[in-house]
């Protein structure tokens, strides 16, 4: 390896502006990076992107994956390669898949590659121009301290340029991060990061797509890994001037479906990913803080009001009822603790709102269930009647009432569990609109308060 694959990161103090401690040891070991530009379609702005990168980064492999581009890509790529010849000391490798097979598969290529060349860690950068090239040096000096974790930027998505589309999604998979892997990563989908190789080129993936940025995210915190986050400047365009290739209804699927799979796996499989790391040791809870009111109300979620900590607390009692409907009559407490330590939602609500399916309430949930999955099954509500005279086989046992009991309480729970999310949300937000109407009014009283007495 030549002194011009290197990227040395600069030297770190061994403590963070927060007070965290770092191990001197791990900040002194060298770190090789690779800058992977995946691109599909972005002729315009490619080459641009590519002399910056190589003009503030001039140590450093660039490693750019065309995606199967139909437009102008492929000639940019020619006068680049005329510009930096290929050889052992080229500063710009360039890679084609033939056909478009999806940006995740493109990092992946270019994973492989940046690890065969000798590069620890592969810095990506989107090729539409939105980055600025200096923010690398933001999460250099972050990945520098902590060489195992993945470093991802935070987009400062507060300003009115910014679409509401990109704002809604960034929230929605925020919510999902912190629901599958506990760990509160405020962008899931910036494209700048710093991916820790001997760790990423491990781990196991079921997508190739967009859907890839946000696994692989949660397959580095199931395996023990920290997502850390560095605040960076995202330069968005004008709908003249962006070429996007996100489709709505095919990506939301996608995104759905993938949802679904990592919350689905978390949920029923205790060791979802092979620890690359062991994660930190939570410090253990005091008996005083087990009779503190303070500690009561954190663990209640009242002591946020952000739209996060109300989607999470809506969750654990959307969860709590699903369970309560189920017909598992016995675990149902038990199934509401794993379920909620799994998720990393509230365990004292969900608890709570599994209260539902008390001995009173019992009997009509059983009804409600057996009717919905009778009807799902045969078209048509079994009749009371039948229900009380009727002598069965145990097979007829279980075609005519439990198999009905058991689908139906599959229905009704996800029903009832989805309108107690929402009027969940609803409520807190409800209760936050009137707390911050009451804080307006009393610093409204107290700022005219002194107006009025001087006059």
């Amino acid at each position: 390896m030549t002194d011009i694959d290197l990227i040395h990161a600069p030297t770190i103090p061994a403590a963070l502006s927060d007070g965290t401690y770092v191990n001197p040891a791990v900040t002194q070991m060298t770190m090789v990076y690779g800058v992977i530009i995946p691109v599909y379609n972005h002729g315009g702005t490619l080459a641009k992107v590519i002399d910056e990168v190589l003009e503030k980064l001039p140590e450093a492999t660039v490693f750019v994956i065309n995606d199967g581009s139909t437009d102008s890509t492929a000639d940019v790529l020619r006068e680049l390669e005329l510009q930096y010849p290929a050889g052992p000391h080229c500063a710009l490798r360039i890679l084609h898949h033939r056909h478009n097979q999806g940006k995740g598969a493109a990092l992946l290529t270019g994973f492989f590659a940046a690890r065969d060349a000798g590069c620890t860690h592969a810095i990506t950068i989107d090729s539409d121009g939105q980055h600025r090239v200096t923010d690398i040096f933001r999460l250099m000096q972050i990945g520098q301290l902590f060489p195992d974790d993945l470093i991802i930027g935070d987009r400062q998505m507060d300003s009115a340029n910014v679409p509401a589309r990109s704002k809604h999604g960034r929230d929605m998979s925020r919510f999902w991060m912190l629901l599958q892997t506990g760990q509160d990563v405020p962008d899931t989908q910036c494209g700048l990061r710093i991916y820790p190789l001997r760790h990423t080129l491990t781990l196991t993936h079921l997508f190739r797509r967009f859907d890839f940025e946000t696994e692989t995210l949660v397959r580095h915190a199931w395996a023990g890994l920290q997502v850390r986050s560095s605040p960076i400047t995202c330069i968005y365009f004008t709908a003249d001037d962006r070429i996007t290739h996100f489709r709505p209804v095919r990506d939301t699927i996608r995104g759905v479906r993938l949802n679904v799979i990592l919350t689905t796996w978390r949920i029923i499989n205790p060791m979802p990913c092979r620890k690359c790391r062991i994660s930190y040791q939570r410090q253990p809870v005091s008996w005083r803080d087990w009779s503190s009111w303070r500690f009561w109300k954190r663990q209640l979620g009242l002591a946020q009001c952000d739209a996060l900590a109300d989607a999470m607390l809506a969750t654990a009692v959307g969860v709590g009822v699903l369970i309560a409907v189920l017909p598992l009559y016995g675990i149902q407490t038990l199934l509401a603790i794993y379920t909620a330590r799994r998720l990393h939602i509230n365990i004292p609500v969900t608890l709570l709102a599994t209260q539902i399916s008390l001995p009173p309430f019992i009997p009509i949930l059983i009804f409600m269930n057996i009717q919905t999955g009778y009807l799902i099954l045969h078209g048509r509500f079994l009749s009371p009647q039948f229900m009380e005279h009727q002598q069965l086989s145990w097979q007829g046992i279980f075609s005519t009432y439990l198999m009905p009991m058991l689908l139906g309480g599959l229905i009704c729970g996800l029903t009832l569990g989805t309108l107690a999310v929402l009027m969940t949300r609803a409520m807190l937000g409800r209760m936050h609109r009137k707390s911050a109407a009451a804080r307006a009014a009393v610093a409204l009283d107290s700022a005219t308060g002194p107006a009025e007495m001087t006059t």
